[in-house]
């Protein structure tokens, strides 16, 4: 029905926004208190230090923050394939669903490290319990895998095709404005160019930082749109009745 449509619109919109929004937010504090995103390439000693020294505010700005959007890219990703699918399209909204849910995953159970391991080994280092090389070491190995490898590799790897293929899936179904789509595609090419950091890539890292507060606002200008959209019919594809 067509009221299910708007309401389909609207609670894509919210998420959408949401997930911009509030890691935008988090991230500007993170930069305030912690100096995100240079200190994430810091030494053990750095890194623990600093989580110690603000242990009652960074793991939540980061649960809440990285996390949270997270969570709102997971299902806002299962949202958008139904728009896309609405509107006729059935291979791009299919692709970019499943890419979006592994990013919202990555996001979510990448970042809990800073929330719970980390501050406990930042404790632990602190308050001289164990040798400090024997916890840097658990850092650099737990950091490298799951921080490095999964929440940040893994993940910009499918924010690439996430970005890639749901900017296709707009182009396609004409259900929202086309520039969203457009710098869609330019925002995962930069994603894809910073991912390339492991690789030793000059100025990936910068890439991959400022592509992703870029995306947190590709996100919210989204959701805008989406919520705009909910009353309009696009010229190129007609919504179904649900």
């Amino acid at each position: 029905m067509e009221t299910n449509n708007k309401v389909l619109f609207i609670v894509s919109g919210i998420l959408s926004i949401s997930a911009g929004v509030i890691a935008t937010i988090c991230f500007l504090f993170l930069g305030k208190i912690f100096g995100y995103p240079e200190i994430i390439r810091e030494t053990p000693q750095v890194i623990l230090g600093k989580l110690y020294e603000t242990r009652n505010l960074v793991p939540y700005l980061y649960y809440i923050g990285v996390g949270g959007a997270g969570i709102c890219i997971f299902f806002l990703s299962l949202l958008l394939r139904k728009i896309f699918q609405l509107a006729g399209d059935d291979i791009w909204g299919y692709l970019g669903q499943y890419c979006g849910m592994v990013v919202g995953i990555c996001l979510y159970a990448g970042i809990i490290r800073y929330t719970f391991l980390f501050p406990f080994l930042a404790r632990l280092r602190a308050e001289g319990i164990y040798d400090p090389k024997t916890i840097d070491l658990v850092f650099e190995a737990f950091n490298t895998y799951v921080g490095e490898s999964i929440a940040e590799h893994v993940q910009f790897t499918f924010m690439f095709f996430w970005l890639l293929f749901f900017s296709i899936a707009i182009l396609k179904t004409r259900i929202i404005n086309k520039w969203i789509a457009v710098l869609g595609v330019v925002l995962s090419i930069v994603i894809f160019y910073g991912n390339l950091e492991l690789f030793g890539a000059p100025g990936a890292f910068l890439a991959n930082r400022q592509g992703s507060d870029f995306v947190a606002l590709w996100a919210v200008a989204l959701g805008v749109n989406l919520i705009w959209a909910r009353n309009t019919k696009p010229e190129c594809a007609t919504i179904r009745k649900a």
